[in-house]
């Protein structure tokens, strides 16, 4: 028999708890278990439980098969239920790229802004549940200032890869991104055609707004957000929401661009908080709701 001391048995202890305390520093030791073929499960959102706070966990490059390393966030009670969850897909900003290590420090970065670093602080209190997705981008060809490279492949491959291996609600797939993470948007709303990039509405926040494209992403539901003084973003927004509400036939859904007059880059913080509401320029659309209340109100036709 094996003896083990005292001391040797509080260190355990102590390093057991410290684990469990702090399970956004955990990397899972096994990919996701789930894919679709094994699921079954409804898309009926009343059935989703009301989300008390859930789970938000780092997948490490090369820990899964995705392409890329992501953080995870479950709304609560996910594991217990077998309804089909909304989707939403954060890009995050060039500051918080990764280096194609397997590095969970690396994967870290992506909490510093944006919609993950308000779940890391304790404040995503969304009254709607989704699964919140940040994955994180490393390649270092083709636009370096954008998301994916300027490849919407890059971005579709990944989506295809979450309704894989969880259970996403097909109709309710949101896209939301900050300047690099909005670039990426743009480049996949205007080079993939809209009948097959999965998205229910997509939010680009303090992007640079493409020439070109428009008709692609005719029937997908857009609202832009942008400071005023944010130099050459501000009128290739502008430009772009114009174009595309001037197309014959006439898109779907009117794109909208919320305007923060005086506001620099960083217009992020008070749209994916809500703080921003009612200080939007009255020139242009105002910032009138919740950016997910006005996500949550489009659903894709399947």
């Amino acid at each position: 028999m094996i003896k083990v001391s005292k001391k040797f048995s509080s260190l355990f202890l102590a390093a057991v708890f410290l684990c469990t305390a702090c399970d956004e520093n955990i990397v899972p030791a096994t990919p996701p278990a789930e894919t679709s073929s094994t699921i079954t499960a409804t898309s009926q959102l009343g059935a989703i439980p009301f989300d008390k706070g859930g789970s938000h966990l780092p997948y490490v490059l090369g820990s899964t098969s995705a392409k890329y390393g992501y953080y995870l966030y479950r709304p609560w009670n996910y594991s217990n239920v077998k309804n089909l969850y909304p989707l939403l897909i954060f890009l995050h900003g060039k500051g918080e790229k990764g280096d194609g290590t397997k590095s969970l420090a690396v994967l870290n970065r992506v909490l510093n802004t944006g919609i993950p670093r308000l779940i890391k602080d304790k404040k995503w209190n969304q009254k709607n549940p989704m699964l919140v997705v940040s994955p994180q981008y490393h390649g270092n060809t083709g636009n370096l200032n954008n998301w994916g490279g300027g490849n919407p492949n890059n971005i579709k491959e990944f989506i295809e890869y979450m309704i894989t291996h969880y259970r996403v609600d097909k109709s309710r797939i949101y896209i939301t991104g900050l300047s690099f993470g909005g670039n990426g948007i743009y480049d996949y709303l205007t080079l993939l055609d809209d009948g097959s990039n999965y998205i229910a509405a997509a939010a680009p926040v303090a992007a640079y707004g493409p020439w070109g494209g428009v008709s692609k992403c005719r029937n997908t539901p857009i609202w832009t957000f942008v400071g005023g003084n944010d130099g050459i973003n501000v009128s290739t927004t502008i430009n772009f929401v114009k174009k595309y509400n001037a197309q014959i036939p006439a898109p779907r859904y009117k794109a909208k661009v919320s305007v923060f007059k005086g506001a620099g880059h960083d217009v992020w913080t008070r749209t994916y908080t809500g703080a921003g509401i009612g200080t939007a320029d009255p020139a242009y659309n105002p910032f009138d709701q919740s950016l997910f209340d006005w996500m949550y109100s489009y659903k894709r036709p399947l």
